[in-house]
């Protein structure tokens, strides 16, 4: 029997109305739509109040499903449409997000990437490659261990060939100029076009890149990139990052148990690309290389090193570092952890590592998978954009286990979704401070703002193109939050953004479009399960949907405090549907502008209909 509550909540709906309202809850039963099992994000005490809600505003747990799905994207995930008519179906999709996150599942998680991109796996690849004389001189389990791994790397190398046999050398070069040279605004910058000259792309390349972004018209432009889009065989490219995944996870386990290393770095060469074993020293690469495998020393990784690129034989990259702390720098277009075209494993084992990358880096794919797992130590990852488990046509996963880190980049990263893309980030212990913007002016709404999105950001290319689904999920620690403008939770044109934060006294800040907003027939969710927490945004924050959007939030207890201007704190507009839950704790709620804060609605003009805001403080 759920508690008796004090709820807040409102609607404009049509005429528009709001109202508070105290209820005494008993033996309410929970509607069929939702699921009767406990959850972290929704749980049945939550689900209840919120039909008690619905209920007094006359309407049922159907309602929040009115009609959101009004664009028509050329490429759009069919489940995102679902999520829009069945928003409160959100809070499950956050659930099995953080159940992969702790369960350390990486096949889980790789399952879920063909679930939630919509492709079924393709039959396997066969593929020979010659090793049995490869390695010779080294130790005996070391080169078998080696041998395996290219073995396995030969059958990613041959999905790799089933993913992109439809696409040309032109198109990769069209899409590559496209995405990045809009990305790091190349017609204002000179360091950006030589950046990309270097990357393998010529001038009319990025010069025609640079016509098509300040065309007046985007749709040729549009159609011409999405047409390389649906020539992309996705299923056959996820499973490539599997397959080339798993032999990097199985060499490094091996490699953990082996004691003999060779005294110098030595090299040999495969077919797909040159294998380079590192020594207990402390040494330097900054070859493109199949795979680079260090023992131990504190390691300098540079330039082309650790990274997949698109227009050479470099599509491979294995980067496997045992022991040492490490400094994996990138100058180019892609740093280490990054992958253009291809796929990049990157795996280190422990020691308070530097990550740095110009461009992009850190776990990133473009059309594409990549992998960063850092194990244990207190990290610092920095990068410009497009970093820190972004993924755009593929899926892009930074994995850090243990430590106190700092994640720092300019935008779209800290779990950032694109096109048809998977971004993921997880901490898993650790007081962790996400610091996103600072970089790129926002000129389309404040000039004196700064675009983030970032920490749990899916945004697809409106109206041509939908997103897919960006998740930051931290489990321990203090943590501290920092974005200016989208971020934290937050979908845009067809994607989901979630921010999930399990444990620790957190501290959230960023002035507008997140915290838990979804923008333009998207979904953003923030969840924090528990800890005394500090939320302080300006504009269309905290529990916020806007234009045919659902925004989400929920705190599962803790006293807790809120702050913003205005269109906040269970706030929708335009056609939305906003819901902000805070189940537990004394609490503290701040609106600058109370009108237009904490459960309101609006009438959104001449479209004929509303929009539906509650907010529910359940206890404390």
């Amino acid at each position: 029997m759920p508690a008796a509550s004090h709820i807040v909540f409102s609607n404009h709906w049509k005429n528009g109305f709001r109202f508070f309202q105290s209820l005494e809850i008993f033996g309410l039963l929970l509607g069929a739509a939702w699921a009767d099992e406990p959850s972290p994000v929704f749980g049945t005490n939550e689900q209840a109040h919120l039909q008690a809600a619905l209920t007094c505003l006359n309407m049922t747990e159907k309602d929040p499903g009115f009609e959101k799905d009004l664009g028509k994207p050329v490429v759009v995930l069919d489940w995102v449409r679902r999520l829009l008519d069945n928003p409160m179906a959100l809070p499950g999709v956050a659930d099995r997000v953080f159940g992969l996150a702790s369960n350390r599942e990486p096949d889980g998680l790789w399952s879920a990437a063909f679930d939630r991109l919509e492709v079924k796996r393709p039959d396997d690849a066969k593929a020979s490659v010659k090793t049995k004389t490869l390695f010779k001189g080294l130790n005996p389990e070391l080169a078998d261990a080696l041998g395996l791994f290219v073995q396995a790397a030969g059958q990613a190398d041959a999905l790799l060939d089933k993913a992109f046999d439809q696409v040309t050398e032109k198109d990769r070069r069209y899409a590559v100029a496209s995405y990045f040279a809009s990305t790091f605004n190349a017609e204002d910058k000179a360091e950006v076009r030589a950046a990309l000259e270097q990357f393998g792309l010529d001038k009319k390349n990025i010069e025609e890149a640079i016509r098509e972004s300040q065309a007046i018209d985007p749709e040729p432009a549009a159609i011409r990139f999405l047409d390389i889009v649906q020539k992309t065989d996705l299923a056959a490219l996820l499973s490539a990052g599997q397959a080339f995944h798993q032999a990097v996870r199985e060499l490094r386990d091996r490699c953990l148990k082996i004691t003999t290393w060779p005294d110098r770095i030595t090299s040999f060469e495969t077919s797909l690309g040159s294998v380079r074993i590192g020594s207990a020293q402390n040494d330097g690469h900054s070859e493109a290389c199949l795979l680079i495998l260090d023992p131990a020393g504190n390691d300098t990784y540079a330039d082309s090193a650790g990274s997949a690129r698109p227009f050479s034989h470099e599509r491979l990259s294995a980067t496997v570092d045992l022991e040492g702390s490490d400094t994996y720098s990138g100058r180019g277009i892609n740093a280490p952890g990054s992958a253009v075209f291809g796929v990049a494993v990157l795996m280190d084992a422990s020691g308070d590592d530097l990550y740095k990358a110009e461009f992009t880096g850190q776990g990133a794919a473009f059309f594409g998978t990549a992998w960063l797992e850092d194990n244990a130590g207190n990290d610092v990852y920095r990068a410009y954009a497009h970093a820190q488990g972004a993924g755009y046509i593929g899926m892009g996963v930074l994995e850090d286990n243990q430590g106190n880190d700092l994640y720092e980049v300019g935008l779209l990263g800290q779990a950032y979704s694109g096109v048809l893309g998977i971004g993921l980030l997880i901490d898993r212990d650790g007081n962790d401070r996400y610091i996103a913007g600072g970089r790129d002016h926002d000129y389309e709404r404040n000039d004196e703002r700064y675009i983030s999105l970032a920490q749990g950001c899916a945004i697809g290319t409106r109206p041509f193109a939908g997103a897919g689904l960006a998740a930051l999920v931290d489990l321990a620690g203090n943590d501290t939050y920092s974005a200016d403008v989208f971020g934290q939770g937050v979908g845009y044109c067809y994607g989901v953004g979630l921010l999930l934060d399990a444990s620790g006294h957190d501290t959230y800040t960023m002035y507008q479009y997140g915290q838990g907003s979804g923008i333009h027939m998207s979904l953003g969710l923030l969840a924090d399960v528990a800890g005394n927490d500090l939320y302080t945004g300006y504009i269309l924050v905290q529990g916020n949907a806007h234009d045919y959007g659902v925004g989400e939030f929920f705190d599962r207890s803790g006293d807790d405090t809120y702050t913003a201007d205005h269109h906040a704190q269970g706030r929708a507009l335009n056609n939305g549907f906003a819901l902000l839950i805070d189940s537990g704790g004394n609490d503290a709620y701040f609106g600058r502008q109370p009108d237009q804060c904490q459960g309101i609605g609006n009438d959104a003009g001449l479209r004929e209909y509303g929009s539906m805001a509650i907010l529910m403080d359940l206890g404390g």
